[in-house]
């Protein structure tokens, strides 16, 4: 009899001691980054039969779990996703929106002042320190495109960078986890089934982690975690791998692209639909949208202004009666060849009608018959009419020559170089045409420069937008995006703290509970130590008894 209470004693003394440790091991993590409470599993112990029934034999330590909600982690992890793409698709946006925001040194700035000096010099055509003001603010306009320009390059060139180094990040996390997969599974394994609660919180945090850089969907399979992106390729599946890494792109090598190796050694190129969230996604977006708008529409401006006022300024005569020269050059539109092209095609593009030219890129793709465009901006499909041989469209004119095979490509861009890429040929006051060659002495007549001036209420671009009215679209465009993307952040931040204060009220360490718990293990220590100290001394009294 006092060896079975001795027993029961001790099974709960050993209980007591099992759960304090428990207490401090929560107490000891209360900030720990991805730590979860763990709780202790007690159960009540087989009893012993006797003739009058059963007696119990104590309590018995069956486990040690963790307080882990998986659908509450599985919201927050979506969050984390959703909330690091719309962070990082802000934060590039608004760097755009800085740097076409309206001030005195804007492109609409620029612009306006160079037709207030117009107007000025219409009044004087011959003083040279009015045309040396039109030149001064010609030369402050293309700087002006030249430096947004190459701002918005910059930041291609800074997205690069990004991918990369996120990639890198992703490689690490994804490796990381398929060795914690290999040693969760042989300590359940050894163990009879318990978990390692400590490499499961690791496991967890770096899931967590990976989830805030690219969007993945996340499946249990024998206590692993096999991960895949949204449209279903594999990234980890057990303890096997399949890492991610960063090209040039076969269509545009300037820019960088996600790729991903299938087991089969086949290399497919990812797209923002592909990785559909997370910091990789908002990169993406934003590079592929607002970014790549916004040169485009920029450099449409400057073709429409360098084209018209070449127009111009070549039909007058300046002040010696020489005519007038061209004022402005710039890159002229480009082709890139698919990386992957089989045939020897090229593609050679002009401007057929410059007004009728989109804010746009194009991919124009042989289909062993004809060639179908795709204008990238709307992904519309365009039917070429031809002419000459020529595919003319969009007012371009495309002239391919060799052989090429069904597949083979071209990316177009019409209009992306020409903001940075545009220069003043006309620097002299005296070359200014500011006349019209006629009998009634032109090259001192300001009749050219009104021309110049009207340009300021020409609507050129596609024949419907001044220049000054598109470049505010532009800003508007950009202003509006950023504005929308701010809230959208904003919310995505408050959702995603509300699921984590969730999931912190289940699976955090509250220190004055972990205490109150402390307090009343302890009491049930002492008292089962109460209980071995009432079994010793029945043991001691039957000793007594016997001698």
């Amino acid at each position: 009899m006092a060896n079975s209470l001795m027993n029961t004693g001790i099974s709960g003394l050993n209980a007591a001691q099992n759960m304090l440790n428990v207490i401090s091991n929560n107490i000891s993590n209360a900030h720990t980054t991805g730590y979860n409470r763990q709780q202790q599993i007690l159960t009540q112990a087989n009893g012993t039969h006797h003739h009058f029934g059963f007696v119990g034999n104590g309590v018995s330590v069956t486990a040690v779990n963790r307080a882990f909600n998986q659908f509450v982690v599985g919201q927050l992890r979506q969050s984390q996703s959703q909330n690091g793409s719309i962070k990082s698709y802000y934060n590039e946006l608004s760097k755009v929106d800085n740097l076409l925001a309206e001030n005195e040194n804007s492109i609409s700035s620029q612009i306006n002042n160079l037709f207030s000096s117009l107007n000025k010099l219409t009044s004087n055509a011959g003083d040279a320190s009015t045309k040396q003001s039109v030149i001064s603010n010609l030369t402050s306009l293309v700087g002006q495109f030249n430096k947004t320009e190459n701002n918005l390059k910059n930041q291609i060139a800074n997205i690069n960078t990004e991918l990369t180094n996120n990639v890198a990040q992703v490689n690490t996390y994804l490796e990381q986890i398929a060795e914690l997969n290999q040693k969760i599974s042989k300590l359940q394994a050894v163990s009879g089934g318990n978990e390692p609660n400590a490499l499961l919180d690791q496991r967890d945090q770096l899931v967590n982690e990976l989830s805030e850089i690219i969007g993945i969907t996340v499946t249990e399979q024998n206590g692993q975690y096999n991960l895949s992106l949204a449209n279903g390729l594999s990234l980890v599946q057990g303890s096997s791998v399949n890492l991610l890494s960063v090209q040039p792109s076969q269509q545009d090598p300037a820019i960088n692209t996600i790729v991903y190796t299938h087991n089969s050694g086949a290399t497919q190129e990812l797209t923002s639909q592909n990785i559909a969230s997370g910091r990789l996604n908002g990169l993406l977006t934003f590079r592929d949208g607002p970014l790549s708008q916004a040169r485009n529409q920029l450099g449409l401006i400057a073709l429409n202004l360098a084209e018209r006022f070449n127009e111009v300024h070549m039909s007058g005569v300046d002040i010696n009666g020489h005519a007038g020269e061209k004022m402005f050059d710039y890159r002229q539109p480009s082709s890139i060849t698919n990386a992957k092209n089989q045939g020897n095609a090229t593609a050679k593009i002009n401007f057929d009608s410059v007004t009728e030219v989109k804010a746009s890129d194009y991919k124009i793709e042989f289909n062993g018959t004809d060639w179908v465009v795709t204008r990238l901006s709307d992904h519309q499909t365009i039917t070429p009419q031809i002419e000459d041989g020529k595919l003319m469209f969009d007012g371009l004119s495309i002239e391919i020559t060799g052989n090429a095979v069904k597949g083979d490509s071209f990316l177009i861009k019409p209009v992306a170089d020409i903001a940075s890429s545009l220069a003043l040929l006309v620097t002299d006051v005296n070359k200014l045409a500011t006349g019209i060659n006629d009998e009634e002495n032109g090259a001192g007549d300001n009749r050219n420069v009104s021309k110049l001036l009207d340009i300021q209420n020409e609507k050129l671009i596609n024949g419907t937008t001044t220049l000054s009215s598109a470049y505010s679209t532009l800003v508007n465009y950009i202003g509006s995006e950023t504005q929308t993307a701010k809230i959208s952040a904003q919310s995505s931040q408050n959702i995603t703290q509300q699921i984590d204060e969730q999931n912190q009220s289940i699976s955090g360490v509250n220190i004055e509970e972990e205490y109150i718990s402390m307090q009343v293990y302890m009491q049930y220590y002492q008292a089962n130590a109460k209980v071995i100290d009432a079994a010793t001394t029945l043991f001691d009294t039957i000793l007594g008894l016997a001698k």
